[in-house]
């Protein structure tokens, strides 16, 4: 009988694959280039923030949950909020994300890659298949990794590095010398904030935690080792594939200014750079891209809700469910998709930073409730932030005196606040 066990290394990879797939789609295409047509030759400084505040966050977040011995649990990095309010806070960050997101992924695959070639009436038709594609890939739960790590993963990587290559030995234009706004360090911080990698970073934690317990790392040490290596390949091939963009973007920034929209740009970048064969080429990197994302959020959501029944309900039920409930939400359209969607992930998004924050000071902090009251702050102030940006509550326009408020970081203060109160609010450790 032979006690060899699973390969650290060959496992990392795959999931490493995997993670670079689940977490880049339809908006990691279309915020590169644009920063690079701000930017000009200046395109490094953009990129830098946007990568760190994008994929940086991301990895922050796997590496939290590594810290706070969290990534495998059910209540994941709210652990220390205590039992309810971390379930409806893990809740919230996956129901919103997951159940939002991924009807989102059909509706703007569809949108940037097929309505040139079938026009709106297509949509139906196009989400019936996309969903069926996400069903036929992750409907077996412990092969999900696999099939997207080891399969579409490839296909992705290749189609955009292709691209990339033919884009850097054939260069759109000249760059601009001189960028289009002055502050391009916010401007890519900004963009990275908005792809929300951080919230869906913290979803898929836990997803690739049970996969690699499915694959015989049971115990802490060897899901900390094999996590770690697959976030840091993850990272490495976000970087190339970023960075490419960039450039192209950055090519193109003689022939486009400030106002360009995110979606036409990089249909008009690829038809210049590919040719005749640029709808075929964006279908596919689009799709691919789309598919991979939406079959990471739609498992992540049917994992929580088969847990929160106690498992009462099986895995593939659920999963199917969300196939066609999803397929039938991305009908709606991209537009009312995104007025469901911003609102609840400004709320939420806060919450998670500030607990990504902390968990890396799990060891340290005995109370609980500076998590708690840092949490809280952080809630309040952004509900308060959209009610009054979103809803034109007059009566909260006091939000926009917090420091870094026109940077999308008021929140930062009142977290600070609360976890500051909360060293004094005396509590048991609960975890």
């Amino acid at each position: 009988m032979s006690n060899k066990g699973p390969s650290l290394m060959g496992s990392a990879v795959i999931v490493g694959f995997a993670l670079f797939s689940m977490l880049f789609g339809a908006g990691n295409i279309i915020f590169p280039p644009y920063i690079g047509v701000i930017s000009g030759d200046s395109w490094p400084l953009a990129f830098g923030a946007y990568f760190f505040a994008d994929i940086g966050l991301a990895v922050l977040a796997f590496l939290a949950m590594l810290a706070s011995d969290t990534i495998s649990r059910f209540e994941s990095i709210f652990l220390r909020m205590g039992h309810l309010p971390s379930r409806i806070l893990t809740g919230g960050v996956i129901l919103s994300v997951c159940c939002i997101a991924s009807p989102r992924t059909a509706t703007v695959s569809y949108e940037l890659g097929m309505i040139p070639a079938f026009g709106d009436f297509g949509l139906p038709i196009y989400t019936g298949l996309y969903f069926a594609a996400v069903w036929l890939f992750g409907i077996k739960e412990s092969k999900m990794i696999d099939y997207i790590g080891k399969y579409l993963t490839p296909l992705l990587v290749i189609s955009l590095v292709i691209m990339i290559i033919i884009a850097f030995f054939n260069p759109v234009g000249e760059m601009s010398t001189t960028p289009k706004i002055d502050n391009l360090w916010f401007m890519g911080l900004i963009s990275g904030y908005q792809t929300m990698d951080a919230a869906t970073g913290c979803i898929f934690g836990y997803v690739i935690a049970r996969d690699l317990a499915n694959k015989g790392f049971k115990d802490n040490q060897s899901q900390i080792s094999a996590v770690v290596r697959a976030s840091f390949i993850m990272a490495a091939l976000m970087f190339i594939v970023y960075g490419g963009l960039c450039y192209i973007g950055a090519t193109a920034s003689m022939q486009y200014g400030a106002d360009v929209q995110h979606g036409p740009l990089v249909v008009a970048l690829f038809q210049t750079i590919l040719g005749t064969t640029a709808g075929i080429a964006l279908g596919i990197i689009v799709t691919l891209a789309c598919l991979t994302t939406g079959i990471g959020l739609t498992s992540a959501a049917a994992t929580f809700i088969v847990n929160v029944s106690g498992g009462k309900i099986k895995y593939n039920v659920v999963f199917t469910a969300l196939c066609v409930f999803y397929a039938f939400v991305a009908n709606l359209g991209l537009a009312q998709i995104l007025a469901i969607a911003v609102p609840v992930i400004l709320i939420i998004f806060p919450a998670l930073v500030t607990m990504t924050m902390l968990s890396f000071f799990n060891k340290q902090i005995t109370n609980d409730n500076v998590f708690r009251f840092a949490v809280y702050f952080a809630l309040a102030f952004a509900v308060m932030e959209v009610l009054h940006n979103m809803y034109g509550v007059t009566a909260l326009s006091f939000v926009t005196k917090s420091p870094l408020f026109a940077e999308g970081f008021g929140w930062i203060l009142p977290a600070v606040i609360g976890g500051c109160i909360g060293m004094v609010v005396k509590a048991k450790k609960t975890a």
